[in-house]
């Protein structure tokens, strides 16, 4: 009798959990939202704003490199002055040209240097309100589309689906917005 009641009790709690595992699962898949990737890099490349940030920092680069070519030519001069000449020049003539020369590069590599820290605040400057609105903007086609995530394409993913790539929606609406914050100034 003993048996027969520890065998029905087990077959109750068998079914009972098996039904309960079946509504959970039906409960997660009508529950599951999809991961979705997205490429920053091509978002802002194709974006207008991106593009206006390029512009911006392609326009300084030029100016760095018409100031730079100006005294690299300058240095130049001076380097083949002091290969043609330095046979007939007297030994304290020719190191007070090298000194100069080595003086002149130091201050190329300076000022090179210099350049490249003032391009990286200025990329910080322009990018930073852009990839605010990015990460909004991510952020709300995210929740109206119901996704349960969404990872950067670049993060070292080895194979995505193209169909789960919604760079083209984030860069429609990251355009949307800019010309909606300009249109408002």
């Amino acid at each position: 009798m003993r048996l027969k009641i520890l065998v029905v009790l087990s077959v109750v709690v068998l079914l009972l959990g098996t039904a309960g595992l079946v509504s959970t699962q039906a409960d997660a898949a009508e529950n599951s939202k999809q991961i979705v990737t997205v490429n920053i890099q091509d978002v802002l490349l194709g974006s207008e704003a991106g593009q206006e940030v390029k512009k911006v920092l392609e326009g300084k680069v030029g100016e760095f490199q018409e100031k730079f070519q100006n005294e690299q030519g300058e240095v130049d001069a001076l380097l083949t002055e002091i290969e043609k000449k330095s046979t007939v020049w007297s030994q304290e003539v020719k190191e007070e040209k090298e000194r100069d020369y080595q003086k002149r590069v130091r201050e190329m590599q300076l000022k090179s240097e210099d350049a490249q820290f003032e391009l990286q605040q200025l990329e910080k400057q322009v990018m930073s309100p852009v990839l605010n609105e990015l990460q909004k903007v991510i952020k709300e086609v995210g929740e109206k589309n119901g996704y349960a995530m969404i990872i950067d394409s670049r993060a070292g993913l080895l194979y995505v689906d193209e169909s789960l790539d919604i760079s083209a929606i984030v860069q429609k609406e990251l355009d949307a917005r800019q010309k909606a914050t300009k249109e408002t100034k």
